[in-house]
């Protein structure tokens, strides 16, 4: 019984998430009707809203990196190396993963590009600087 206040903050916490949770599914479907809405009129001018590019970034998990694998990896490498490249990175990873960085050109521009973004969140958050512009751009711990 001394852990009836556990219970209670608990059973709190749990309802202000769960109502978190309706709000945020009404405002989706509100958003949803005012898109469907703005793509018919698109579609009167002759547009296809498909083609359209979508504000925002939404990262697609990929099935090589796990939860922040992408960041711990861009951080060793500089505490191991001092200035790293994303390709760099890159190729050090599909290696690792046992992937041939020279026959899968695909993959390799799927894995720098992930690690670029990173390493620009990483910036933004500064913990890290970019050194360099262009494709000579290399990248440090602050």
């Amino acid at each position: 019984m001394g852990d009836s206040f556990v219970i209670s903050g608990l059973r709190e916490k749990r309802s202000s998430i769960a109502g978190r949770i309706v709000d945020l599914r009404r405002e989706t479907d509100r958003l949803q009707a005012s898109l469907f809405f703005v793509d018919e009129v698109l579609k009167l001018y002759g547009e296809e809203p498909a083609d359209i590019p979508t504000k925002g970034r939404m990262p697609k998990r990929s099935a090589y990196f796990g939860r922040n694998e992408v960041s711990r990896r861009c951080l060793e490498a500089m505490r191991d190396h001092g200035e790293i490249s994303a390709d760099d990175v890159a190729v050090r990873a599909m290696r690792e993963k046992a992937l041939d960085p020279e026959a899968d050109r695909k993959q390799r521009t799927d894995f720098g590009k992930r690690f670029l973004v990173t390493l620009h969140d990483l910036k933004r958050q500064g913990r890290v600087e970019k050194i360099g512009v262009g494709r000579g751009v290399r990248w440090r711990l602050l």
